[in-house]
Formats: C-alpha cells, sequence, structure tokens
C-alpha cells in the first residue's frame, strides 16, 4: 500500500521505510494504519531485563508461586542468551491432609496401625520422605526468535509481536538438596514501544525428585511477566546485528 506523502514511483529504503508514517509502535493515528514492511522493533545488540510472575500447578504434592528475574543479550535479532534466576513460594496441596487423614474400616473390622491393642479411627499415613521443595532456580538458556508480525486494535494502534522458543540447563535449589534441572519452552513478546514489552511464557523444567519417588517429574511453569530494553532506542538500520 502506498505510504501518504511519497509518490508511487518513488523507492521505499530502509531509512525511509522506519521514519514511514505508523513506524512508532504503540502510536495512535486519526488517519489509520498503513501497511509496515520489515522489522520495526529491532533487539540485536540490545539488552533486555525481564520481571515475571508464574506458577507451577501440576507439581503433585505442591503449588507454587514464582517471581522470575531474567537478562538478555540478543546478539542477532533472532538470536540471544538469557540468564534466568527464580525465587519459589509454595503450599500443600490438599492430597497431604488427605493421606493424614485416611478414616479406617468401621466394625467389626479391628485396626490397630500402632499396635497399642485399640481400635483406631484414623489409619491416615505420614510421608516418611515429605517433598523437598524448591526454593530458587538459576537457569541459562539459548533463545531464538524466528516469526515475528504485528496486529492492530480498530485499525487506529499498531503492535509488533514476536514468537521465541528457549532451552537450557540449570540448578533446582530445594530445602534439602540442590538437582540438576532442564527446560524448554516459548512464549509471546508484544512490543508496547521502542523499549517495553509485554511477554507470556510457558516452560517446562524438568528435573529428578528425591525420595520417596525418585523419579524424573516435567514442572510447567506459565508466566506472565514485561520487559524493559537497553538502550532506549535501536540503532539505525545496518548498525545492529541481524
Amino acid at each position: 500500500m502506498p505510504i501518504p506523502g511519497w509518490s508511487a514511483e518513488e523507492k521505499i529504503t530502509p531509512d525511509k521505510r522506519e521514519a514511514a508514517p505508523g513506524g512508532d509502535i504503540g502510536k495512535y493515528r486519526n488517519e489509520g494504519i498503513d501497511v509496515v514492511q520489515g522489522r520495526i522493533f529491532r533487539k540485536g545488540l540490545r539488552h533486555e531485563f525481564s520481571v515475571d510472575g508464574g506458577i507451577i500447578p501440576n507439581n503433585q504434592f505442591l503449588s507454587y508461586q514464582l517471581l522470575q528475574f531474567h537478562y538478555t543479550f540478543h546478539f542477532r535479532e533472532a538470536l540471544a542468551f538469557e540468564g534466568w534466576y527464580a525465587r519459589a513460594l509454595h503450599q500443600e496441596k490438599n492430597i497431604i491432609d488427605d493421606l493424614r487423614s485416611v478414616p479406617c474400616p468401621p466394625s467389626p473390622a479391628f485396626v490397630d496401625v500402632n499396635g497399642d491393642g485399640v481400635q483406631d479411627t484414623n489409619c491416615g499415613v505420614e510421608l516418611t520422605n515429605p517433598p523437598d521443595p524448591l526454593q530458587n532456580a538459576f537457569f541459562g538458556n539459548v533463545v531464538w526468535s524466528p516469526l515475528y508480525g504485528k496486529f492492530s486494535i480498530f485499525s487506529k494502534k499498531i503492535f509488533h509481536f514476536d514468537f521465541y522458543f528457549t532451552a537450557g540447563a540449570g540448578l533446582f535449589d530445594n530445602e534439602d538438596s540442590n538437582r540438576f534441572a532442564f527446560n524448554v519452552g516459548g512464549g509471546w513478546k508484544v512490543f508496547l514501544n521502542d523499549w517495553a514489552a509485554f511477554k507470556v511464557d510457558v516452560r517446562d523444567i524438568v528435573v529428578r525428585e528425591g525420595a520417596p519417588f525418585n523419579h524424573v517429574v516435567n514442572n510447567m511453569l506459565f508466566s506472565l511477566g514485561v520487559s524493559f530494553f537497553l538502550p532506549p532506542h535501536p540503532a539505525p538500520l545496518g548498525k545492529d546485528a541481524r
């Protein structure tokens, strides 16, 4: 679509495209939005700082809430390295109380769990090795962002976004032990302006649990967060790494 103010014969160079109306991310326009070609939000050689809040709902015995901090350096538009720290809070799930309060069979059955010769009414059990809750997580990840695009709101406001995939390894710092862990995942970033973005992130953290089960588990982490980029404005086209 021709850009207002330019003749149809005039060649649209990258510099002109960047300066074209509608090139300001998230800017409201009364006259509507033109088609924008090329990548408007650029990440190459920029630093990204993120704060996320997330939950792990699928752990068998514990519910987790995580406050996360990410630092990402973007070597190129599609490739970056991420350092990631998370602080975890937890609560025991109802299943632990349910195991503690299993009723004994009614009479005429006689149940004497503790061997005192008295009929027991509670046949519940305590885990010999209770869950070892996560306290801190430290990860290093590679981030790949192969897909990007844009969408508009009522043809008045335009936002750019990209999809990314991430994978890496790190340490699960539990209350009683430290465990090596892997993580894979992906997410979606919506760029609000030249220096800020909103993000949705999903990761599968794979770790081997300790007693009583001693098996590999998948902890699904769902997060929402915000990102801030430095420098606040990208380098002119041709000077950033692509």
